[in-house]
């Protein structure tokens, strides 16, 4: 076998030749050309087959087979959470950690899957391999991880949650059943998301007898009154209209037990503006950038204004009990 060195000065050695041939072959370099193209298909092709790589085949081959019954959750003060707690829900156990660069890459997806599965009676808990309980709360702070997170504040190598679970990799997925077995252990969110989808295509994220005891916060009159609200109650201000910076602002919310909103904030923006036409060329552009952050700053206060006078709200349930929960809606300036 030939080293790498090796390798590497015959490959630059073939296309040092190729070079001077080319430079005086036409027909040649016709030919290297469709070369180069299928080079590059070849390259893209095993890209894809990369891309297309089951991962559990690798990392989750050790982890609790379909219908075991899962061990309890731990804590800082070794005391021990069952999941039976959670008896007639589907539980979705994200084993994680903040120091993981493939956790955080996944975190958007989770949120959007607990977005959408939290509402329908799906239980989400994290479980932590940080060791500070700080750092673990800050991250969760800062990036608005709405769900329940556990954690040993010991090291994965040192937990016992780790070694009941088989986690020798993060992040690991589990999903399970309403009767507290597994039905899926997966290192792939697209996994996860495939077999929740599943699960509500045939109704069995939560037992029937449950179901009732779920709502979502529904604002008096429901979706078609409070848009007419918003549309009512909302003013665009003129230095936003004047400069054309125009678009979306998503303002989330807690609805509380007593049907009243707090922690009012724009969450997320998409704007766009007229500062490049003509009218605007009189400006420089410090000019210009300060009137755009001026203006879009406009549009956030009068959003989260909105948000505030929203009052009345019918507050959500979870196992028939009056719940806190996060809430979102779009005001759009135009």
């Amino acid at each position: 076998m030939q080293s790498k060195e090796q390798e590497k000065l015959v490959f630059l050695w073939f296309f040092a030749h190729l070079f001077v041939i080319l430079q005086t072959d036409y027909e040649i370099r016709k030919i290297m050309r469709k070369l180069f193209v299928l080079a590059g298909m070849l390259i893209g092709m095993a890209g894809t087959m990369m891309a297309q790589e089951d991962l559990d085949a690798k990392y989750a081959t050790d982890l609790l087979p379909v219908g075991t019954k899962v061990p309890d959750l731990i804590d800082p003060e070794n005391k021990a959470h069952p999941i039976d707690d959670f008896h007639g829900r589907c539980v979705v156990l994200d084993f994680w950690a903040t120091w993981c660069g493939d956790c955080r890459k996944d975190l958007p997806e989770m949120k959007r899957l607990h977005a959408l599965y939290d509402p329908q009676g799906v239980e989400f808990i994290g479980v932590s391999f940080d060791t500070t309980g700080k750092t673990l709360q800050d991250f969760m702070n800062k990036e608005q991880i709405r769900w329940r997170v556990i954690s040993e504040l010991k090291d994965m190598k040192e937990s016992k949650m780790a070694k009941d679970y088989h986690i020798k990799w993060i992040p690991t997925m589990y999903l399970v059943d309403t009767e507290g077995r597994v039905i899926l252990a997966t290192v792939e969110i697209e996994k996860l998301k495939a077999k929740l989808k599943e699960l509500q295509r045939t109704k069995q994220l939560v037992d029937p007898e449950l179901a009732g005891q779920d709502r979502l916060p529904q604002y008096p009159g429901g979706i078609t009154a409070l848009l007419k609200k918003l549309s009512t109650i909302t003013n665009y201000p003129v230095e936003a209209e004047h400069c054309g910076v125009k678009g979306t602002v998503t303002v989330s919310f807690f609805v509380e037990k007593d049907g009243t909103v707090s922690d009012v904030r724009a969450a997320k923006t998409v704007f766009t503006n007229r500062l490049s036409d003509k009218k605007f060329s009189k400006y420089s552009e410090i000019d210009k950038y300060a009137m755009r952050e001026k203006a879009e700053g406009l549009l956030k206060d009068e959003a989260v204004r909105v948000v505030k006078t929203l009052s009345g709200w019918e507050p959500a349930m979870r196992r028939g009990e009056l719940v806190r929960v996060m809430y979102t809606v779009p005001i759009t300036f135009k």
